[in-house]
């Protein structure tokens, strides 16, 4: 007993640690974690370049699970310190995510926009004219259909061509029904305005996206 008053402290100081680690890698309803989306808001980026290198949230994330793990070895043994790890590690980080949207939410705000299931392929025709496909896989956690329209976000370097630029699927009107998951097979084309890129074709496996509708708009 007075072992356990002893390590009481640790043990709370650990689980805390464990939750400002699982916060840092939060993604609620968004396709970035929650702190990252803050940061953002204020100007500062949790990535060394951009969007890409040394991912800082996440690297905090991790010092403070293991320094989490190490209060919390002082009360319990090896194998719940592996168990406490494990379980931060397999928890979604999205936990908590769909019970809102189904439940507290409406329009846009319910969807799920799932990059993994979701790519562009391009190539260009003998006229120049750059010709694709996007596949974007959409959830509809809501109880009422939503109708919406999506965009490519596009974020590059406007000092080098970027076939991000060339995909409009802005004029396309899609429409979910309550707790429905498609996703949507949306052909585009555009005309190459310099004879430079005449042979760009390939595909896009990983890209941000904007769904708005008439009063609201969200970034993926």
């Amino acid at each position: 007993m007075e072992q356990k008053k002893q390590t009481r402290p640790f043990v709370i100081t650990g689980f805390v640690l464990l939750a400002f680690a699982f916060l840092f890698k939060w993604e609620f309803i968004y396709s970035e974690p929650v702190v990252d989306r803050l940061l953002g808001l204020i100007g500062l980026t949790a990535w060394s370049n951009g969007d890409s290198g040394l991912h800082f949230t996440g690297i905090i994330s991790l010092i403070l699970l293991i320094i989490g793990l190490v209060f919390l070895a002082k009360r319990y043994s090896g194998k719940m310190i592996f168990v406490f790890f494990l379980a931060m590690i397999l928890v979604p980080t999205n936990l908590f995510a769909n019970v809102y949207q189904s439940n507290f939410t409406n329009g846009i705000y319910a969807l799920e926009f799932q990059q993994d299931r979701s790519n562009c392929e391009y190539d260009t025709s003998d006229s120049g004219i750059v010709e694709g496909n996007c596949k974007i896989s959409i959830v509809n956690h809501s109880s009422n259909p939503v109708t919406f329209r999506v965009s490519i976000d596009q974020k590059y370097d406007h000092h080098r061509f970027n076939v991000m630029d060339k995909i409009n699927l802005k004029d396309h009107q899609l429409k979910l029904d309550a707790n429905e998951h498609r996703t949507f097979d949306i052909n585009f084309r555009h005309s190459l305005q310099s004879s430079k890129h005449q042979s760009v074709s390939g595909q896009l496996d990983i890209f941000n996206l904007i769904i708005n509708d008439d009063n609201n708009i969200r970034r993926f």
